[in-house]
C-alpha cells in the first residue's frame, strides 16, 4: 500500500522543484544572448559602439524633445 501524503508535504515538495526549475524568462534570456554572441555583425557593432563611447563620440538623450531633435 503507498503512504498517504498530505497537503502539506505535497505543497513542500512543489516548492523545492520550483527553486530548481528553469523560468521561462532565463531561459528566453540565454537564448537572446547566445543569438546576439553568435552573429559576428553584431558584435561588431557592439564593439563600435563601446570604442564611441570609450572616445566621447555619444550623446545624451534625456526627453523625446533630444530624440526628435537627433533626428532630424
Amino acid at each position: 500500500m503507498t503512504p498517504a501524503v498530505t497537503i502539506d508535504e505535497l505543497y513542500l515538495e512543489i516548492k523545492k522543484i520550483q527553486e530548481t526549475m528553469v523560468r521561462r524568462e532565463d531561459l528566453d534570456a540565454l537564448l537572446d544572448t547566445v543569438e546576439i554572441l553568435s552573429n559576428p555583425e553584431t558584435m561588431a557593432q557592439i564593439q563600435k559602439s563601446e570604442e564611441d563611447i570609450a572616445a566621447g563620440r555619444f550623446r545624451e538623450i534625456s526627453s523625446i524633445d533630444d530624440l526628435l531633435g537627433e533626428l532630424s
